[in-house]
């Protein structure tokens, strides 16, 4: 590659991890059992996103997991898309070799590791349809270089998810860093020593010091695990990132946001009592703005995520901005496919939809539990959605049959049912439960 950088800072990162291989997740935990963790992971969520297609040839498709570390990631991403090249790179060896013997034991025996680094990405030789460089890209000196050179292994239409350290969220912890970096353990790899010397140093504190209630609120110092202090208070290279930041470097590297990952959780009106009740300037200002000025706003309201977890792509000149977002409730019935995600099919979902003795509202929260409110469903349109949706993918004008079926009359007063109101009804469900992830929607041509 033409650009490069500074590739000191390999060095200290490679000695931390080679002592201390992150994460350290026994390697039989089965790390399945996470339906929101799949659902992040899963390539389907991160395309439909962006396009409003769902992707269905997973055994056609190649993910790459960045700084894949013990392959607690990679796992996931192979539970999430079964049937995937699954393809993992460190340049720890001693992560590798953890990473390939947590794979081949929950039987994922044709995922492929390589010990390497991002800037030498190119000798892979090949492109994939979605990039993880999850807990990575603050580590390194310059992200939208990274972020270049992750572009240039990624296919015209795939996607990047990575995530970076909140600067506004984690600057009590740029203090600390700060702080040992002064004191001299973090020049070499810290190892028990310095883990024992912060220890002690927070012991030493008084509890109403400022540092130790912000970033020490532990009562037995001795049991603070080190991969904790590691992580957070000795991490070597670690770095803050803004939102600004982050578009910055999308601007450079040829990139552009797809949304958040947890997309859910940055809607600026939530942090509104009223927010349908606002001073019209609030209503004209962030209702007309961007996305990104959306975001941004919340950032700098509301800082509680340690983490700004992120779905990108290459700018993509040759879509139809009106293709992508057509209105599918104003299709043909019979053009408009509905899916339940696939991450989604999960044994509790089934039980409780086919539960025939239930009548009270179902609370989708409770099935999959990384949505961000309440989500109650008539038991009834559960069943006409969901039985059907758990063999396969199902046509509106099909659901919409089912539903007439279901509901013939009008339980008010008993009378027939109009089936346009129906149809509006059904459409409103779909609608709701699709803003919350759970089901797909698509127009066929």
């Amino acid at each position: 590659m033409s650009e490069s950088f500074d590739l000191s800072y390999r060095d200290k990162s490679l000695q931390q991890f080679e002592s201390y291989p992150y994460p350290g997740i026994p390697i039989e935990e089965p790390l399945n059992q996470d339906i929101g963790e799949l659902y992040k992971n899963c390539l389907v969520t991160s395309h439909y996103c962006r396009d409003k297609r769902v992707i269905t040839d997973l055994e056609n498709r190649a993910i790459l997991d960045v700084a894949c570390g013990t392959g607690a990631t990679t796992l996931r991403l192979a539970w999430a898309n079964p049937g995937t090249k699954i393809v993992g790179i460190d340049m720890s060896p001693e992560s590798i070799k953890i990473a390939e013997q947590r794979l081949k034991y929950h039987g994922f025996d044709d995922a492929e590791f390589h010990v390497l680094a991002i800037e030498d990405l190119g000798q892979l030789e090949q492109r994939f349809d979605l990039i993880n460089a999850s807990d990575v890209l603050y580590l390194l000196p310059d992200l939208a270089l990274t972020l270049k050179q992750l572009a240039q292994v990624l296919k015209s239409d795939g996607i990047i998810r990575g995530n970076l350290h909140s600067y506004y969220q984690r600057h009590n912890y740029y203090r600390a860093q700060a702080l040992f970096q002064k004191m001299g353990l973090m020049e070499d790899n810290p190892e028990e020593t310095e883990l024992n010397l912060v220890r002690e140093f927070y012991d030493a504190l008084k509890d109403g010091v400022d540092l130790k209630m912000k970033t020490w609120r532990y009562n037995d110092s001795s049991k603070v695990a080190d991969q904790l202090i590691l992580m957070n208070h000795l991490f070597q290279n670690d770095k803050g990132y803004t939102l600004s930041q982050l578009f910055d470097s999308f601007q450079q590297s040829g990139l552009q946001l797809v949304d958040m990952v947890d997309w859910r959780y940055w809607d600026w009106k939530n942090l509104f009592k009223q927010p349908d009740n606002l001073p019209a300037y609030l209503v004209m200002g962030l209702e007309g703005s961007s996305l990104e000025e959306q975001l941004c706003f919340y950032e700098l309201v509301q800082p509680d995520k340690r983490l700004l977890d992120f779905w990108c792509g290459h700018v993509r000149k040759d879509k139809d901005d009106g293709e992508i977002d057509r209105d599918w409730q104003e299709q043909n019935p019979e053009k408009v496919i509905v899916h339940l995600h696939p991450c989604l099919h999960t044994e509790r979902f089934r039980e409780a939809i086919l539960e025939s003795n239930a009548v009270a509202p179902v609370n989708l929260k409770q099935f999959f539990p990384f949505l961000d409110r309440d989500a109650w469903v008539d038991h009834t349109l559960l069943c006409c959605l969901g039985v059907p949706l758990l063999d396969s993918p199902r046509s509106l004008q099909f659901l919409w049959a089912r539903w007439r079926q279901l509901r013939p009359l009008d339980p008010a007063d008993f009378c027939a049912v109009n089936e346009g109101k129906l149809l509006d009804l059904l459409k409103l469900a779909i609608f709701e439960q699709e803003s919350l992830g759970v089901l797909l929607v698509e127009v066929v041509d």
